[in-house]
Protein backbone atom coordinates (compact mmCIF):
# COMPACT_ATOMS: atom_id res chain seq x y z
CA UNK A 1 0.00 0.00 0.00
CA UNK A 2 1.13 3.53 -0.67
CA UNK A 3 2.57 5.30 2.32
CA UNK A 4 0.72 8.34 3.57
CA UNK A 5 2.48 11.37 4.94
CA UNK A 6 1.71 12.48 8.47
CA UNK A 7 -1.85 13.75 8.66
CA UNK A 8 -2.81 12.51 5.19
CA UNK A 9 -6.07 10.60 5.05
CA UNK A 10 -7.05 7.90 2.58
CA UNK A 11 -10.49 8.75 1.20
CA UNK A 12 -10.99 5.79 -1.14
CA UNK A 13 -9.19 2.58 -2.09
CA UNK A 14 -10.78 0.63 -4.93
CA UNK A 15 -10.07 -1.84 -7.69
CA UNK A 16 -11.53 -1.94 -11.17
CA UNK A 17 -14.48 -4.21 -11.93
CA UNK A 18 -13.95 -7.48 -13.75
CA UNK A 19 -14.91 -5.77 -17.00
CA UNK A 20 -11.42 -4.22 -17.13
CA UNK A 21 -10.34 -7.62 -18.51
CA UNK A 22 -13.25 -8.04 -20.95
CA UNK A 23 -11.03 -9.40 -23.73
CA UNK A 24 -9.81 -12.19 -21.43
CA UNK A 25 -13.37 -13.04 -20.40
CA UNK A 26 -14.38 -13.13 -24.08
CA UNK A 27 -11.48 -15.49 -24.83
CA UNK A 28 -12.56 -17.68 -21.90
CA UNK A 29 -16.12 -18.00 -23.21
CA UNK A 30 -14.93 -18.72 -26.76
CA UNK A 31 -12.45 -21.36 -25.56
CA UNK A 32 -15.13 -23.07 -23.43
CA UNK A 33 -17.56 -23.11 -26.37
CA UNK A 34 -14.94 -24.68 -28.63
CA UNK A 35 -14.09 -27.21 -25.90
CA UNK A 36 -17.77 -28.14 -25.57
CA UNK A 37 -18.21 -28.52 -29.35
CA UNK A 38 -15.14 -30.72 -29.62
CA UNK A 39 -15.78 -32.64 -26.38
CA UNK A 40 -19.33 -33.51 -27.40
CA UNK A 41 -18.03 -34.52 -30.86
CA UNK A 42 -20.66 -32.34 -32.56
CA UNK A 43 -18.85 -32.16 -35.96
CA UNK A 44 -18.85 -35.97 -36.26
CA UNK A 45 -22.56 -36.17 -35.40
CA UNK A 46 -23.50 -33.98 -38.37
CA UNK A 47 -21.01 -35.53 -40.76
CA UNK A 48 -20.24 -39.21 -40.21
CA UNK A 49 -17.31 -38.92 -42.61
CA UNK A 50 -15.66 -36.25 -40.44
CA UNK A 51 -12.22 -37.63 -39.57
CA UNK A 52 -11.38 -37.98 -35.88
CA UNK A 53 -8.03 -39.76 -35.70
CA UNK A 54 -6.66 -41.09 -32.43
CA UNK A 55 -3.29 -40.07 -31.00
CA UNK A 56 -1.86 -42.48 -28.41
CA UNK A 57 -5.33 -44.01 -28.05
CA UNK A 58 -7.08 -40.68 -27.40
CA UNK A 59 -9.33 -39.12 -30.04
CA UNK A 60 -8.08 -35.85 -31.51
CA UNK A 61 -11.33 -34.04 -30.61
CA UNK A 62 -10.81 -34.95 -26.93
CA UNK A 63 -7.22 -33.66 -27.02
CA UNK A 64 -8.35 -30.40 -28.64
CA UNK A 65 -11.20 -30.04 -26.12
CA UNK A 66 -8.69 -30.39 -23.27
CA UNK A 67 -6.43 -27.81 -24.93
CA UNK A 68 -9.29 -25.29 -25.16
CA UNK A 69 -10.21 -25.90 -21.49
CA UNK A 70 -6.56 -25.16 -20.64
CA UNK A 71 -6.73 -21.92 -22.69
CA UNK A 72 -9.93 -20.96 -20.86
CA UNK A 73 -8.15 -21.49 -17.53
CA UNK A 74 -5.27 -19.27 -18.68
CA UNK A 75 -7.73 -16.56 -19.79
CA UNK A 76 -9.44 -16.72 -16.38
CA UNK A 77 -6.14 -16.38 -14.53
CA UNK A 78 -5.03 -13.47 -16.74
CA UNK A 79 -8.35 -11.67 -16.20
CA UNK A 80 -8.22 -12.03 -12.43
CA UNK A 81 -4.55 -11.02 -12.24
CA UNK A 82 -5.28 -7.90 -14.28
CA UNK A 83 -8.00 -6.89 -11.84
CA UNK A 84 -6.27 -7.91 -8.60
CA UNK A 85 -3.01 -6.16 -9.43
CA UNK A 86 -4.62 -2.79 -10.23
CA UNK A 87 -5.52 -0.47 -7.37
CA UNK A 88 -6.65 3.14 -7.15
CA UNK A 89 -6.01 5.15 -3.99
CA UNK A 90 -7.48 8.59 -3.43
CA UNK A 91 -6.15 10.54 -0.47
CA UNK A 92 -6.89 14.07 0.62
CA UNK A 93 -3.70 15.23 -1.21
CA UNK A 94 -3.27 13.04 -4.29
CA UNK A 95 -4.50 10.31 -6.63
CA UNK A 96 -2.48 7.10 -6.97
CA UNK A 97 -2.78 4.26 -9.50
CA UNK A 98 -0.77 1.11 -8.80
CA UNK A 99 -0.56 -1.87 -11.13
CA UNK A 100 1.70 -4.74 -12.08
CA UNK A 101 2.95 -8.01 -10.64
CA UNK A 102 6.65 -8.29 -11.30
CA UNK A 103 7.09 -4.77 -12.64
CA UNK A 104 5.21 -2.40 -10.33
CA UNK A 105 3.98 0.84 -11.87
CA UNK A 106 2.79 3.69 -9.68
CA UNK A 107 1.33 6.92 -11.02
CA UNK A 108 0.75 9.71 -8.54
CA UNK A 109 -0.91 13.06 -9.24
CA UNK A 110 -1.22 15.71 -6.53
CA UNK A 111 -4.41 17.78 -6.54
CA UNK A 112 -2.38 20.94 -7.15
CA UNK A 113 -1.71 19.70 -10.71
CA UNK A 114 -5.31 18.76 -11.58
CA UNK A 115 -6.92 20.65 -14.44
CA UNK A 116 -9.84 18.40 -15.43
CA UNK A 117 -11.64 15.31 -14.20
CA UNK A 118 -13.68 13.67 -16.98
CA UNK A 119 -16.07 10.73 -16.84
CA UNK A 120 -16.37 8.35 -19.80
CA UNK A 121 -19.23 5.83 -19.92
CA UNK A 122 -20.67 3.76 -22.74
CA UNK A 123 -24.36 2.87 -22.71
CA UNK A 124 -23.59 -0.58 -21.32
CA UNK A 125 -21.36 0.89 -18.63
CA UNK A 126 -24.14 3.27 -17.57
CA UNK A 127 -26.48 0.30 -17.12
CA UNK A 128 -23.94 -1.49 -14.89
CA UNK A 129 -23.04 1.78 -13.08
CA UNK A 130 -19.36 1.59 -13.99
CA UNK A 131 -17.12 3.93 -15.95
CA UNK A 132 -13.69 5.38 -16.50
CA UNK A 133 -12.45 8.59 -14.88
CA UNK A 134 -9.76 10.47 -16.81
CA UNK A 135 -7.71 12.84 -14.66
CA UNK A 136 -5.90 15.49 -16.72
CA UNK A 137 -3.03 17.67 -15.53
CA UNK A 138 -2.36 19.36 -18.86
CA UNK A 139 0.91 17.45 -19.24
CA UNK A 140 -0.22 14.01 -18.13
CA UNK A 141 -3.38 11.93 -17.84
CA UNK A 142 -4.26 9.17 -15.42
CA UNK A 143 -7.08 6.71 -16.11
CA UNK A 144 -9.11 5.22 -13.32
CA UNK A 145 -10.58 2.38 -15.39
CA UNK A 146 -13.86 0.56 -14.88
CA UNK A 147 -14.75 1.70 -11.36
CA UNK A 148 -18.12 1.32 -9.67
CA UNK A 149 -20.17 4.48 -9.17
CA UNK A 150 -17.88 6.66 -11.29
CA UNK A 151 -20.00 9.80 -10.81
CA UNK A 152 -19.27 9.70 -7.08
CA UNK A 153 -15.54 9.26 -7.73
CA UNK A 154 -15.62 12.12 -10.25
CA UNK A 155 -17.38 14.36 -7.73
CA UNK A 156 -14.88 13.43 -5.01
CA UNK A 157 -11.99 14.42 -7.29
CA UNK A 158 -13.67 17.48 -8.83
CA UNK A 159 -14.22 18.95 -5.36
CA UNK A 160 -10.44 18.90 -4.93
CA UNK A 161 -9.42 20.46 -8.27
CA UNK A 162 -6.39 22.70 -7.76
CA UNK A 163 -6.51 22.27 -3.98
CA UNK A 164 -3.27 23.06 -2.26
CA UNK A 165 -1.68 20.02 -0.65
CA UNK A 166 -1.40 19.98 3.12
CA UNK A 167 2.13 19.23 4.29
CA UNK A 168 1.23 18.57 7.89
CA UNK A 169 3.18 21.60 9.16
CA UNK A 170 1.82 25.00 10.13
CA UNK A 171 3.67 27.95 8.58
CA UNK A 172 5.67 29.99 11.11
CA UNK A 173 3.71 32.74 12.83
CA UNK A 174 0.28 31.17 12.20
CA UNK A 175 -1.94 29.34 14.65
CA UNK A 176 -2.49 25.58 14.04
CA UNK A 177 -5.39 24.74 11.74
CA UNK A 178 -8.13 22.48 13.07
CA UNK A 179 -9.11 19.91 10.50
Amino acid sequence: MATNHAGEQTLLVTRPTRLIALRYWSALVLALLLAAVLGLRIPSRFSPTFPNPAVAGIELSTILAGFFVFLALLAFLAAELKRKTTRYIITDNKIIREDGILNKNTQMIPYTQLERVDLHQTFGQRIFKIGTIVVDTGDDTLKIDMVRHPAKVQELLSNRLGRRAWTGQTPPGQPPVNR
